[in-house]
This record gives structure tokens, sequence and C-alpha cells, in this order.
């Protein structure tokens, strides 16, 4: 549909009646329609719910915090908490159909203009057979830039983007990766696979959006631009690039069915069985396999004064977080129910450290831990969940940065945040990958929440954050991990469990293993799920 200034006034009106509780029933379907046939109309409601959202809490939060230095006790809930969780509820409906497509179109212009250097990587060649290159050759763990262009002359190549979706090339094929979410096939054959976490994913040209999990498709591209589209597993929607000039609504493809797009429109594919056989077909690939040493705390039980960590595929070590409390207090308190067996729950006035070697150099590295956050849970509570020299990780208490109570990554360079409310109540899966950019001051970041890739453009911090953060400990200094605060003396109030820190950048699939299985894939770890 065509976006304009009309359109943009009725949708404002329409968010605005969300907000407010007064939206009719013919005003939802007209509201469902322009999300549904506009990816403009969808970008403006995420911005308007999450302004909405993030202006109605943080006023909140003004209202019922003290000045900071301090200190705050218990505040009784406001009169706007309902207006709070409404409006978390339909940010976290158009999230769940809409995030997908909002990250590769606003993050992707965002993010590529802080990665000035170019060097921003957003997939990553995971497996390869007899494959031949022009121009640039690639082998398994190579990664691929935002904007990279790659020809496979013969052979086959598969390739996993940071969103989750894999997708494999058979030669000859030319193709663009656009984006942590979206890829360009300029000719050749490509067959993606895009787990419940990637919904969203996008192969243009066609323009072809995966619209429900676990979906399995396959793209066959000519240089006469013509493109045939088959659909092994769930669902895709595809617009072909006149019906997108029309503002024609795209067409639903499911499991089995299969569209050939050419200048005179959609067609049936004559060979479709035959097709759709041939490309359900597996091919065996050469990955690099890549062993990662893990450190792990649990949480499932407390020594005296520290929890017990355990190394993972390293020397054995004490690894021991040791927990700082008043002299009498009571470590029991500690405990409470996990997302797997016990975990620990912060207070707000204890916290744990742990010596940690090699924490704050420049290598790659993953952190992987569960959170729960209350959902009243004032900012004064905003302090890190995870922290060491440079960096704090926690949720978000400022709307310079990003949405109020979404995951927050600082560093040296700036801060990160993400878009998912974590302040329900509900344990969340989160993880966190650092990369060294080229540059010596450049480090990629990269967000998952409940194994899906989230996060805004990164910002830069303000001169007072920079200065406290430093460079680093001193040559010889034990890096120091510390668990639920931060070093400006903020505590963190909330429950985590079973943290894992690797010392390499995990894919996506091996996240979501950490998720699932509370344990780290033993072998072809890049190897689709």
């Amino acid at each position: 549909m065509n976006f304009g200034d009309h359109e943009r006034v009725e949708l404002s009106e329409l968010c605005s009646a969300l907000v407010d509780g007064t939206l009719d029933t013919a005003q939802r379907r007209r509201l469902a329609e322009m999300l549904a046939t506009s990816e403009e109309a969808r970008r403006f409601y995420v911005r308007a719910m999450s302004l909405s959202a993030s202006l109605h809490e943080y006023a909140g939060e003004m209202q019922a915090e003290a000045p900071d230095g301090v200190p705050a006790n218990e505040r009784p809930a406001t009169a706007m908490n309902w207006t709070l969780g409404g409006l978390a509820a339909a940010a976290a409906v158009v999230l769940a159909f809409w995030l997908g497509g909002f990250l590769k179109t606003e993050r992707a212009g965002d993010v590529a203009a802080s990665e000035k250097d170019g060097d921003e990587s957003v997939a990553q060649i995971s497996g390869a057979k007899n494959c031949v290159w022009r121009g640039d050759a690639f082998q398994p763990g190579d990664e691929l830039r935002r904007g990279q262009r790659i020809e496979l002359v013969s052979g086959f190549a598969e390739i996993t983007f940071d969103s989750g979706a894999q997708v494999t090339i058979e030669g000859p094929a030319l193709l663009a990766v656009n984006s942590e979410w979206e890829a360009a096939l300029d000719r050749g054959t490509l067959k993606a696979i895009v787990p419940a976490e990637a919904v969203g994913f996008h192969v243009a040209n066609p323009a072809v959006d995966v619209v429900e999990p676990g979906t399995e498709f396959s793209v066959v591209a000519d240089v006469g631009g013509t493109r045939e589209v088959f659909v092994t597993k769930g669902g895709v929607e595809v617009q072909s690039p006149d019906a997108a000039q029309r503002d024609q609504p795209g067409l639903v493809l499911r499991e089995n069915q299969a569209r050939r797009f050419a200048e005179n429109g959609p067609t049936e594919v004559r060979d479709r069985d035959q097709k759709l056989e041939r490309l359900a077909r597996k091919t065996p690939l050469d990955r690099l396999v890549q062993p990662a040493n893990f450190t792990h705390w649990s949480f499932d039980e407390i020594n005296g004064a520290v929890f017990p960590g355990v190394a993972i595929g390293v020397e054995s070590g004490d690894h021991g977080a040791k927990i700082r409390a008043a002299a009498d207090f009571d470590f029991a308190s500690l405990r409470t129910p996990g997302r797997f067996l016990d975990g620990v729950h912060f207070d707000g006035t204890v916290s744990a450290t742990a010596s940690f070697a090699g924490l704050s150099a420049r290598t790659p590295r993953t952190l992987a831990w569960w959170a729960k956050v209350r959902e009243d849970a004032p900012l004064s509570e905003a302090g890190a969940m995870l922290a060491w020299s440079g960096a704090e990780i926690g949720w978000n208490r400022n709307p310079q940065f990003g949405a109020l109570g979404a995951l927050r990554t600082k560093t040296g360079r700036g801060v990160m945040a993400g878009t998912t409310p974590l302040r329900d109540g509900r344990w969340h899966h989160l993880a966190v990958v650092l990369k060294p950019g080229r540059k010596p001051d450049a480090m990629q970041i990269r967000q998952y929440v409940d194994g899906r890739l989230e996060g805004g453009p990164m910002k830069r911090g303000v001169k007072k954050m920079m200065a406290r953060q430093g460079s680093g400990p001193e040559a010889g200094a034990p890096d120091v991990l510390t668990m639920g605060a931060a070093p400006d003396g903020t505590f963190f109030r909330g429950d985590m469990d079973e943290l894992f820190i690797a010392d390499r950048v995990l894919a996506p699939q091996e996240i979501r293993q950490l998720m699932t299985r509370n344990q780290p894939l033993r072998a072809e770890p890049l190897a689709a799920n």
C-alpha cells in the first residue's frame, strides 16, 4: 500500500486509540490491514508503541524514584501500571510478528553508520563442498560483512546469518549478504532453513519473507530475471517487484507449494514435484569444528560464601565466585527456584566476584545466562547483572540509549540496548556476543533475548561514563567478573541462573542449545539443528 501523509495520520490515530483502549472492531481490522500490507506502517507502529511505552514508563519511574544518590526503598505501584501493562502487551505483539522486518531495515542503516570502517560481520561461512569461487575464496569459519557480495562458480556453500537463518547456495550463484536478516540472490539456487527465532528473515528478488517458525524454502534465479520459489516446510510470503509497485499484497506459499515469477507475473511451476524432490536432497558439507572453552556457574549450590564454578574444555582451576555481603548475611536467602534446578536471588545488597583471566582483553567472547526481573522493578535496581573492567551488562534504565527495561550492554565504545522488555517477572535467556573489530577501539556487539537476535544502533556513551570505564586493568592485574553489581556501586535486584562464558563467538545454533538444553554443543557447533 502507499504510505503517504494521509495514511500516516490515520495510523497515528489508530495507535492513539489502541493506547487509550478505545479501538473498535473496524479500527482493529484497519490497523491489521495496514500492518500486513506496508513495511513503512510496521516501522511507524513499532516506533510509536516503543515511544509511548518508554515515555509513560519513564514518567512513572520519575514519579516513583528518589533523586540520584538517595537510597530507594520499595515504592507503591502508580496508577498508570495498567497502562504500562497494556502497552507492553501491545509492543510484544507487534515485535513477535514484525521485529524481523524492523531490524533488517532500521538497524541495518543505523548500525552500518556506527561501523564506519565497514567491519561489521553479519554472517559466516559455516559449511562448504567442492567450492570454486570467483574473486575472494572462502573457507568454513570465514566471516561475511554487511553488503558483501560473493560469487560461487560451482559447489555448495552454507552461510549462517547472525539472526540464526541458514542458507545454502549452489553454484553458479551470486549472492549479496545485505544484513543479519536479509540476503539477495541475483542468480543461482538458494536453500534456506529459518528457525523460529529467525522468523522475519528476508530474501530479495523477489521479496520472500518467512512468516512461520521452522520454515524451509528455496529460491532459484536465472540471469534473465525469472525466479522460482519453493516451500518444503512452513510458509513464506512472496511479493514480486511488479506487485510491490502496484501496492498489491504478497502471495503466501505453504508446504509443497511453488510459484514462478517472471515479467508476465506469477505462474505455476510445471515440474514442481521433480524440483521439490531435488531441492529436498541433503548435501554433506565440510564444516569447521570449533572447540570452545566454557566457564559455568549453575548457582545450584552455595559452598560457604562461594558459588562454585566449573570449567568445560579447559584445565581445572578455581572458578568460584565469592559472595560479598554484610557479616551477618543469611546466605540461604540467595537460593531461589531457577530456570534449571536452583538459581540465585540478588536482593539489591549483595554481589559476587570471580577472577577471570583475560576477560577484558580484546578477544572474542560470548556470555549466556538466564535472568528474571520483577514487573515493578524501579530504576534504582538496574545495576549491572554482569560487569568487568570496561563493560557492564544489565537492563536499560536510560531512554537516551533505547527502550527502558531492555537488555543493555556498555563497553568502552558505547552502549547498545535491545527492544524486548525484561521487567515482566518471567525468565528470559540472555546472550551477549563480543567480537573485536579491525580497528583497535572497535568492538562489535550482538545481543540475543530468548534466542532471537535483537538490538539497536551502538550509541556513544557520555564522557563521564567513558572516563569511569577506563581502558582496562593495569598490566598483570587479574580480571574480575562481578555478578549483581556495577562498578559505580549500583546493585542489580532480580534472579539469575546458569551463567556460561565461552572464549569465542558462539553461533546462533549454539546459543539456542544453551537455552534449550543447558549445555554446549559437543561437535559440529555450526551444523543446522
